[in-house]
């Protein structure tokens, strides 16, 4: 074979053979027959899994590393750590977002020319990965990431080498970890916690801890459903031992109390109650009040007589009839319209042209109406996650009115809605679009699982990513002809029973109708000019229907919808003239 002439592709192919077939030395020679070998780190995985660290070295003296360009990729956004082959994969490090368990370098036997090779022995992965680190340099290793993982996969073994070699977290990770929460990498692992038993979980988490310069993890609802999930029948959550493991570990700040507390009644868990009490959450007398309250009606009568006793043992009651006196006289006095009033329901901005942006509802009810104007600015703009409970240093009473809005009017004056607007309210029943509005903007109503009905008003141009997202109860839709665009995943995984899409969008992108399985009807206009397919490498295109299996189209005969449906193997009828 023409080395010299050959392309990347070819030579890549011919090296990760080389790896599994022949020895270091004639790598070494083929090596220099090759020349330069771009994305040689699959073939530097296979070594470091299955050949051992002579193979590693003749491939590393001779320029390979760990560097993966993603082939055949029109995005660039999909990679693999082939620097993970040397470790343990276990099922909660296969759900590792940059592992490919399909690829033979995260696999524990491999079949080469008829003959089975197994994952070499701890010992030599151990020494792999010393010799790894010592050129980490030359090879792209990233050693904070290789620890993570290995803590991820309790690889005691590879923790402890690189431990004695001082590596740390990157000060990206422990950021990830210990204030994000919204990133890829926090997802991930989420993701992969969720595949732990209780005591695994706590090791795990416990060393993770220690890696972050004295920080707690970050809590966000994905922690709390990982380990509190009826459908998923996990209810660890509030075993007294874990709950505890739980509040020292997470950073309490962000954890909505209220509804934590309200789980461990409908446990019915007197020893989780007494370890939210010493941790300062019964502390507000309306917040245990509350949960009296909540109790009471749920017939929870051993966290009843608790939370009576805690009330006796630790109220003052003469502070507490003075301060709430107080409280109601303001209220009293106080004029609902005033600006100072509007204050404490609505956060908001005033831009240049002297218009608002409500920025954060703080308000106690849960049907709720944005005012037209307060003092004599208009309301024109609902900002990004105004309503949603994924705002930012929200409080937990906060969190728990969000959870709990069943209807939002706004009023005709908006103009915009941000993105974000109302994302996860999973009690939102109905919410107006003005007739200003030109966009639904990004995740506008994501997770709004209990939204059954909305009407978009003609003026709409575009439907953003994500905007309807996860809208389970939404049975139908009509999109208005001055919709030029719906963007990826905008109505993936509704409870879409038919949608109408009138003459005048141009654009569908990918997965918009994906896993919609109550879809049965969707008409797809002539004046569609694009629809985009979902790809991703080794794997088929998926169409806008992905998973949305007993839909049918309606098109008009030879317009580009037809021709997609045809191509896609879409079932598909004729329009009625």
């Amino acid at each position: 074979m023409d080395y010299q002439n050959a392309s990347q592709y070819s030579k890549r192919m011919v090296l990760e053979n080389a790896v599994l077939t022949k020895s270091p030395e004639e790598i070494v020679i083929l090596y220099q027959q090759l020349g330069e070998v771009e994305c040689s780190a699959r073939a530097l995985g296979l070594a470091c899994r299955f050949c051992g660290l002579a193979h590693v070295k003749a491939l590393v003296e001779n320029g390979a590393n760990f560097t993966y360009t993603p082939p055949y990729l029109d995005s660039g956004y999909y990679s693999v750590y082939y620097w993970l082959s040397p470790l343990e994969m276990n099922d909660t490090l296969l759900q590792a977002t940059f592992i490919k368990k399909v690829d033979e370098c995260f696999k524990n036997v491999i079949t080469v020319r008829g003959n089975n090779i197994k994952v070499l022995p701890m010992q030599q992965r151990v020494e792999i990965v010393k010799y790894l680190y010592e050129h980490r340099e030359e090879v792209c290793l990233d050693a904070g990431e290789l620890l993570f993982y290995a803590i991820i996969s309790n690889n005691t073994q590879i923790i402890r080498v690189l431990k004695e070699y001082g590596v740390t977290f990157s000060k990206n990770r422990i950021i990830n970890m210990s204030e994000n929460g919204r990133g890829y990498e926090w997802f991930e692992f989420c993701n992969m916690l969720d595949k732990l038993g209780d005591k695994e979980y706590m090791e795990i988490v416990d060393t993770i801890t220690k890696e972050l310069d004295g920080k707690r993890l970050h809590y966000t609802n994905s922690i709390y459903w990982g380990n509190y999930n009826e459908y998923g029948k996990q209810y660890r959550l509030y075993k007294p031992e874990f709950f505890q493991f739980i509040l020292d570990h997470f950073n309490q700040k962000k954890m909505n109390k209220s509804k934590h507390m309200k789980g461990v009644i409908d446990q019915n868990s007197v020893a989780c109650l007494e370890i939210c009490a010493k941790a300062g959450w019964l502390d507000m007398p309306r917040k245990r009040d509350e949960m009296i309250r909540y109790a009471s009606e749920c017939g929870r009568t051993e966290c009843s007589a608790w939370l009576l006793d805690f009330k006796n043992r630790t109220a003052d009651f003469a502070a507490e009839r003075k301060k709430a006196e107080q409280k109601m006289m303001r209220e009293l006095n106080a004029n609902p319209n005033s600006v100072t009033e509007m204050k404490k329901i609505w956060g908001y901005e005033k831009r240049k042209d002297g218009t608002l942006v409500i920025t954060r509802y703080k308000g106690s009810n849960t049907k709720v109406e944005v005012p037209e104007k307060i003092g004599s600015s208009i309301v024109t703009e609902i900002g990004n996650k105004a309503f949603s409970v994924y705002a930012k240093r929200l409080k937990d009473e906060q969190i728990d009115v969000r959870e709990n809005i069943t209807r939002i009017t706004l009023p005709e004056t908006i103009q915009v809605i941000g993105e974000g607007a109302f994302d996860s309210c999973p009690r939102l029943e109905t919410v107006n679009i003005p007739h200003g509005v030109t966009a639904i903007g990004a995740s506008t109503f994501l997770r709004c699982t209990s939204l059954t009905s909305i009407e978009l008003p003609e003026g709409i141009t575009k439907i953003e990513e994500y905007a309807f997202s996860n809208c389970q109860s939404l049975r139908s839709v009509t999109i208005p002809k001055t919709v030029e665009i719906i963007r990826r995943e905008a109505f993936q995984n509704c409870g879409l029973e038919k949608v109408t899409i009138l003459e005048g969008v141009s654009e569908i992108g990918p997965l918009a109708f994906s896993d919609c399985p109550l879809l049965k009807w969707i008409e797809l206009p002539s004046s569609i000019k694009k629809i985009k397919n979902y790809t991703r490498s080794g794997q088929a295109p998926q169409t806008i229907f992905h998973k949305t299996e007993d839909v049918t189209a309606v098109v008009a005969p030879k317009s580009y919808a037809e021709k997609y449906c045809k191509r896609n193997q879409i079932p598909y009828v004729y329009k009625e003239e």
